[in-house]
């Protein structure tokens, strides 16, 4: 396996130094900045591209956060962490025992979220340590993960719509609005109310290092006494030609005092609405839960869910005709009506992480199974 090693080398320069020799002793090809050299490329973009490359991500975090990109206002290392999650590549994390970490530091290490109750985590002392728990992690990627298995639930899990949140909610929205939930199955503590205002930052900032915020957008980050978010309102009006493509920046990410976790996006639009088909919704699902990974409760199951709302302008078809067709048929549904899956089973939340796809195709064959249920035909728009 190709394995690229990331970190800030200051404070860690013995740990990067000792691990590329292990790495190859045990049998994979190791990968690192020092390791490039000289090419027709920045450093930045050759770091990103190891990762691009790379089979396994190991990420060591010592003191030190490093300087932040005058672009994205993240570090080297913690954009290479994001390219690592966006290709969801498996990540080893590994943190230096005994040090002081620096104010950024810590802000990254808290964001690393539920990487510290995954198998792949552990804390070192020297590099002899870690190249022990290097070579550990190593090996157990070759043991297969938990399977993912539907289970009933245990109890009755309701998920609260964004509709029903009138902090969320946006009548006058033009777009149908796809939204995914991750909830908890069983009842723990909840989060204190005082770190609402935090965690709505760290939504803020999650969004932004994922690409689902533009650096420059304008976001809502806010909480009330149960739940904090981070949104990008909706700003445009409804209207134009057939072949006017509006790609809706409504979005955004919620997560509340119980664990449970909102992730939504407006669909791309033209006067005739939107398209969808089940390739496309797969698609957007599993990059949405790959965003709200971080996020997802920590009880050992989560049930899921997905909705479609509203759906009065949403027909099924190929999603790449929007903006680009001058005929169709238009979708009615009978009023302010949702396509919803609702929460009917749980899955392991260890195997979430390798079952992501097949998670997001149950719930995109949910969500086109509601909304053929309300569907009937207007007749032809030309």
């Amino acid at each position: 396996m190709r394995v690229f090693i990331s970190s800030v080398r200051r404070g860690l320069a013995a740990e990067r130094d000792y691990l590329p020799d292990l790495i190859r002793a045990i049998g994979h090809e190791p990968s690192r900045f020092e390791d490039f050299g000289a090419r027709n490329a920045t450093s930045r973009g050759a770091c990103l591209e190891g990762v691009n490359q790379a089979e396994v991500y190991v990420l060591l975090l010592g003191p030190h956060y490093g300087d932040e990109m005058e672009d994205s206002g993240v570090s080297a290392t913690a954009e290479e962490f994001n390219v690592a999650q966006q290709r969801g590549i498996p990540i080893l994390v590994f943190k230096k025992a005994g040090v002081d970490h620096e104010p950024a530091q810590e802000d990254f290490i808290r964001r690393l979220g539920n990487y510290q109750q995954g198998r792949f985590w552990a804390e070192f002392t020297d590099e002899k340590a870690l190249g022990v728990a290097v070579a550990t992690a190593l090996r157990n990627l070759s043991v297969p993960p938990a399977p993912l298995t539907y289970l009933p639930l245990s109890q009755p899990v309701e998920a609260v719509w964004r509709r029903d949140r009138d902090s969320l909610d946006d009548r006058s929205l033009y777009a149908p609005v796809l939204e995914v939930h991750a909830l908890p199955t069983s009842v723990g503590p909840l989060r204190p109310v005082s770190q609402l205002s935090e965690l709505a930052q760290r939504l803020a900032v999650r969004g932004r290092e994922m690409g689902f915020f533009g650096q420059a957008d304008a976001l809502t980050i806010d909480h009330d006494s149960t739940t904090a978010w981070a949104l990008r309102r909706n700003d445009r009006q409804g209207g134009g030609r057939f072949n006017d493509r509006q790609n809706d920046p409504y979005s955004g990410l919620a997560v509340g005092r119980d664990g449970g976790a909102m992730i939504f996006q407006a669909l791309p639009t033209d006067v005739m609405g939107a398209l969808i088909d089940q390739a496309d919704l797969e698609q957007r699902i599993s990059v949405l839960l790959r965003i709200l990974a971080p996020h997802l409760p920590v009880t050992e199951h989560v049930a899921l869910a997905a909705a479609l709302d509203p759906i009065d302008r949403v027909a099924e078809g190929d999603p790449s005709l929007v903006g680009n067709r001058t005929s169709g048929h238009m979708a009615a549904h009978g009023g302010d009506k949702a396509a919803r899956a609702e929460p009917v089973d749980q899955v392991a939340r260890a195997s979430l992480t390798d079952g992501l796809s097949a998670v997001a195709e149950e719930l995109a064959v949910r969500l086109l199974q509601a909304l053929r249920a309300t569907t009937t035909s207007r007749g032809p728009w030309s």
